[in-house]
């Protein structure tokens, strides 16, 4: 950690400030110490082998956990929670992933038929709920359904208009299919939906050109979630459904015009930054003036920008205009002071200082600047206006990587002016990754990956992803990188366009796009006002190092004098931990920091001081953080072509190498299977479904009331309607009925109807198979035909309730993760007979460089990929970050 300079200024001059100002920097201080010590920031990271996907695929990711102001791999939390969501922003899974010095891996597997869209992610440890969740970790995955190839659409909104409390699109439709051919003279079916309300409705016939002109009038709301669905009839029983999301009016949009340090002062050149963003966080690409001046401006990609203006008067309004729609509005500025003192901040990437200057026409003594970077103070010196102008250099060698806070305070701590700038990494490990070998189909290659510091060679740890380039893009600067998310997203609330974009390089563009973020965002994890009043965050939710389970003991028969309190024990599984524990008069138990994986039985057994066995056990299960989120949605449809061609021999290895039944058995062994999960296979006489629901991985699923829920909105093409005792689902375009029609119900392999599931308590359930494909319903002959829902429950004690002081029940664990899977082509096999053509060609999201600096990795090509991009990301124990990308062909 660099020291902290403290001007000399500031020791000269405490005498004459009095007591206030002489306490203010040792107070400012003592609360940055206290906040290090006792609640230092988590910051979580994950590294995805891609972040574009079709379904059926497997999603692969390495976690990285940091901790404290210096960012050290955490040595605090070993729990990670990952929650994957839907297109629409439903809870599909979580995995709960086990860390062991700030690092994990883990997995998803999307479903076969589930729902194309934008998927999104968060992570977060229970720890960094007690700093909020907006500083979670989020990114977004594009998930492609490559059977939907027939119909790619394209909206095209030529114009915006409001009036009335309406907002009228005039719009064009075009839709081809992958071969590029229009749809020419087909049906589509318009749905607009807005916070999850449907809100207009319109059959539309395409021309010859495939193209259809219309406009539609919405309320004019800041919705949730506004988005265009498109509905093609492929055949008469296969629909093909796109989403696309709608740009908002321009009268909703967030528009703040932001003075530099967060005043202007009349008669003084300011810098004023703006931000245009829609309820949504998208950003508006817009084109503006000041009325009355000679001032234009235009946002950039992200939406913002700035100007410089001398205030002459107290009222300005800019005219901004939105080119893309035609759309305009009218926004007053802040007012600018009378009186009052303004901040200008230059940070010259060739100068080796920071130099601040604050200007005023008010007396201005006993001034404090304070420059911290999380919770780092680098820098304080206290002064005052001269002639109304103070100018502070700060030394680079003292600010840390990162966003940097810098403030004026007065004499009594209170905030007048401040800024962020950014200050980019210098000390950037150095990677160097050689490929041994050619690449050519089914050829052996070797990486070699070096890693170094100033020269010296250094370990590490990272985590490395070898793609086919030609299906799959380096797609950093849209999703970000670990540096990007470590040094920014992180610290700023709110969502970072682009956030990889700007760590691409030190570019003056880029450099100045940083800039601007740097304008238009505030420091948010703690205020000015916390840190004098000594307000550390408040601690709700601990430190997990390991499964915790908690739960409740009551009195069996309610006797006057209640529980006194006993000894409680927990053995889980046949013996892979044996904890005892005490519990009090309330009855409340938790047993922490078990350490298992899967879903384990779990035998609780208590006995109390008073009521020996007379007494209730009860397991508390979590609640999920998030059941569901704002559903995203792209704006245009995304094809990628290499990656719908090689869909199908894609899928197809992903099921020859996963379905027993479809592989020789002989000489392959099943490693990590539990009993349980064996005599659940053996119970689906049937095999699984196209898709699986494990509710045990869906934490919302706590709070559901019947199985039904289970299945709404996570299986693509499957409607349920719940009303009282009355279900109606539909599985569309299945086999060769209409759709619409009824499909088969299974419980425990037994045809029940609709009303009997519905009696079955959600946690009573250990999973939901789905079949949609006719070929796999074809096992159950006529009364397949439209479908199956084969629901299977839990055998055993499950959540029966406990008798006589002792509950058994299951408990999810850590979940495990997968190995990625590496074809060995050295010899010829079944596995080996099919054609490779996978995206992901080799996958580590844990390589741990030792004191050599090196590490050697091997794996096999495909038998397409001529040009391969190796992505490679890591850290050092220190915390310092490297980065790596390169195509080699």
């Amino acid at each position: 950690m660099r020291k902290i300079i403290i001007g000399a200024i500031i020791l000269f001059s405490f005498g004459h400030l009095g007591f206030a100002q002489e306490g203010l920097p040792s107070q400012i201080q003592s609360f940055f110490d206290t906040y290090q010590k006792e609640s230092p920031p988590e910051k979580a990271h994950l590294h995805f082998d891609k972040h574009t996907y079709t379904l059926g695929e497997d999603v692969w990711f390495s976690a990285y956990l940091v901790a404290g102001s210096s960012q050290i791999l955490s040595p605090l939390s070993a729990t990670l929670y990952v929650d994957l969501f839907d297109g629409d922003g439903l809870l599909l899974e979580q995995r709960i992933v086990q860390l062991e010095k700030g690092r994990g891996k883990g997995d998803f597997s999307l479903p076969r038929f589930g729902k194309a869209g934008t998927y999104q992610v968060k992570a977060y440890t229970a720890w960094m709920r007690n700093f909020g969740e907006e500083f979670f970790f989020n990114t977004s995955l594009q998930v492609i359904d490559g059977d939907a190839g027939s119909f790619l659409p394209n909206l095209e909104i030529k114009q915006i208009t409001t009036a009335g409390g309406k907002v009228s699109y005039q719009s064009e439709l075009t839709a081809i299919n992958d071969k590029g051919n229009p749809l020419s003279s087909e049906s589509v079916e318009l749905l607009i939906f807005g916070s999850g309300e449907q809100l207009y409705k319109q059959d539309l016939l395409l021309n010859a050109d495939g193209q259809a002109s219309f406009s539609f009038s919405i309320p004019e709301k800041p919705y949730e979630s506004l988005h265009a669905e498109l509905i093609f009839m492929e055949n008469e029983n296969y629909p093909v459904s796109k989403k696309l999301g709608l740009p908002y009016s321009l009268s909703l949009a967030d528009i703040q015009f932001l003075p530099e340090g967060g005043n202007w002062l009349i008669g003084k050149k300011s810098t004023i930054a703006f931000r245009a963003v829609a309820p949504n966080g998208e950003p508006y690409q817009l084109e503006g003036e000041i009325s009355g001046e000679e001032v234009a401006f235009e946002s950039n990609f992200a939406g913002l920008g700035k100007f410089e203006l001398t205030p002459t008067k107290k009222e300005y309004q800019a005219v901004l205009t939105d080119p893309k729609t035609q759309e305009s509005r009218t926004i007053s500025l802040p007012e600018p002071l009378e009186n009052g003192m303004v901040l200008q901040v230059v940070n010259n990437p060739e100068a080796s200082y920071v130099t601040a200057f604050v200007q005023g026409n008010i007396p201005a003594e006993g001034l404090l600047l304070v420059s911290q970077t999380r919770g780092i103070v680098n820098y304080m010196i206290q002064g005052g206006l001269t002639n109304g102008v103070w100018g502070v250099r700060i030394p680079k060698e003292n600010l840390i990587a990162g966003i940097n806070q810098i403030s004026i305070l007065d004499a009594t701590g209170k905030p007048l002016l401040e800024r962020l700038i950014f200050i980019h990494p210098e000390d950037y490990l150095d990677l160097n990754l050689s490929m041994k070998g050619s690449i050519q189909p089914r050829e052996k290659l070797s990486l070699e990956l070096q890693n170094s510091l100033n020269g010296q060679v250094q370990p590490g740890t990272f985590s490395v992803a070898v793609l086919d380039a030609d299906q799959v893009e380096d797609e950093r600067d849209i999703y970000g990188t670990i540096a990007s998310q470590l040094l920014l997203s992180s610290d700023l609330p709110g969502k970072i366009y682009l956030p990889g974009y700007y760590f691409k390089d030190n570019s003056p563009e880029t450099l100045a796009a940083m800039d601007l973020v740097m304008l238009t965002h505030g420091w948010r994890r703690f205020t000015w006002e916390e840190v004098l009043e000594q307000e550390i965050p408040k601690v709700d939710y601990f430190i997990e190092r390991g499964i915790n389970i908690e739960g409740q003991i009551t009195d069996q028969e309610d006797t006057r004098k209640g529980l006194a309190g006993g000894k409680i024990t927990a053995l889980v599984g046949e013996g892979i931990e044996i904890v005892t524990s005490e519990y009090g008069p309330n009855g409340r138990f938790i047993f922490r920091d078990l350490v298992y994986q899967d879903s384990a039985k779990v035998t609780i057994t208590a006995e109390d001081n008073r009521l020996k066995t007379f007494i209730d056990v009860e397991v508390i299960r979590p609640e999920p953080v998030f059941s569901k989120i704002t559903g995203e949605y792209v704006k245009e449809i995304q094809w990628p072509e290499g990656l719908a061609e090689s869909f199908q021999a894609r899928n197809l290895m992903k099921q020859m190498n996963e379905d027993p039944d479809l592989v020789d058995l002989e000489e392959v062994t099943v490693e990590g299977q539990t009993i349980e999960r064996e005599e659940e296979e053996v119970r689906k006489i049937y095999g699984s479904g196209d898709v699986t629901i494990t509710p045990d991985k869906i934490p919302s699923s706590v709070g559901f009331t019947n199985v039904f829920q289970l299945i709404q909105g996570r299986v693509s093409g499957v409607q349920v309607f719940v009303s009282g005792l009355d279900v109606a689902v539909t599985i569309r375009g299945v086999g060769s009925v209409n759709s619409g029609t009824t499909p088969l119900f299974l419980l425990d392999n037994i045809p029940v109807d609709a009303a009997t599931l519905l009696q079955i308590s959600p946690r009573d359930v250990a999973s939901v198979d789905v079949f949609k494909d006719p070929a796999r319903a074809a096992i159950f002959g006529a009364q397949g035909a439209n479908g199956v829902i084969a629901v299977y429950t839990k055998q055993g004690a499950g959540f029966t309730p406990s008798v006589g002081g002792t509950l058994v029940t299951t408990y999810g664990g850590y979940s495990i993760a997968r190995e990625f899977y590496q074809p060995d082509y050295s010899e010829k096999s079944m596995e080996t007979a099919l054609t490779d053509q996978r995206a992901t060609i080799y996958w580590d999201p844990l390589v741990n460089v030792d004191e050599s600096g090196k590490i050697s990795l091997e794996y096999y090509n495909t038998d397409q990929a001529k040009r391969q991009l190796i992505i490679v990301e890591g850290m050092d124990e220190s915390g310092r970050m490297g980065l790596f990308s390169k195509i080699f062909e």
